[in-house]
């Protein structure tokens, strides 16, 4: 029963993550394309403001100058930072539970290999 609610919950993780970033990548899109038409700017600067803007990075290099993308940022930012720090999160959360997995098994395996190194004298043989 302990293996199966593991495996649950370890496929509602995989698919939470693959659906955030799905969400997010989405939302990088959406930024890229709006501000792409509204701006006037190449693909890759959209896609390069969309990116550090999410991010909170912010280099300020680009700077939007049309009211329209300005507005839309007030929406975006907090939308796509909540995102993008979830999604973050949950794969930090998924490689930290991962980790600890491992380090359990290694510490059995320590464990059981020490128990058949000590031989049956110690167990009373």
């Amino acid at each position: 029963m302990n293996r199966l609610r593991e495996w649950w919950l370890h496929l509602r993780l995989r698919n939470t993550i693959a659906l955030g970033v799905s969400v997010l990548l989405g939302l990088l899109v959406l930024g890229t394309l709006f501000v792409h038409v509204v701006e006037g700017w190449g693909w890759v600067d959209s896609a390069y403001f969309s990116v550090v803007s999410i991010t909170t990075v912010g280099y300020g290099d680009l700077q939007p100058k049309q009211e329209a993308t300005k507005l839309f940022l007030c929406a975006y930012l907090p939308v796509g930072i909540g995102v993008g720090f979830t999604v973050l999160s949950a794969i930090g959360a998924r490689f930290i539970d991962f980790q600890r997995r491992r380090l359990v098994r290694v510490h059995e395996g320590l464990a059981a290999h020490e128990e058949r190194a000590s031989g049956p004298e110690r167990r009373g043989g």
